[in-house]
């Protein structure tokens, strides 16, 4: 499934990378065309191809866990996060989004 946009935006989040504004969009969870679980999309706008992705889930709140979970481990694979220069609030490294536990060690402590 190809989406255009996120489609109704429930939250969003500003990082600063280089002095550039990064947006985090999260749209709301929609139950599959098929009628069968849950997808929630997102878009990373500033940094990548900006495409707009989603997640999928047996539920509304499991689509929008893994989907942040999704966000986490792009932004903290990012050469941006990687270079140290992606930041939310401060400059800890800490984006404020979770990631899989393969990953943990990617997030900065704090």
């Amino acid at each position: 499934m190809q989406l255009k946009d996120v489609g109704v935006q429930v939250a969003t989040r500003e990082l600063q990378a280089s002095g550039r504004k990064i947006t985090v969009v999260i749209g709301k969870p929609e139950m599959f065309p098929d009628g069968v679980n849950f997808y929630c999309p997102y878009q990373i706008v500033g940094i990548g191809n900006e495409r707009v992705r989603y997640a999928g889930g047996v539920d509304a709140v499991q689509a929008l866990q893994l989907a942040m979970q999704m966000i986490g481990a792009e932004l903290y694979t990012s050469r941006e996060a990687q270079s140290r220069q992606l930041s939310w609030i401060d400059d800890t490294g800490n984006l404020g989004f979770p990631v899989p536990d393969v990953l943990q060690d990617l997030v900065p402590p704090g």
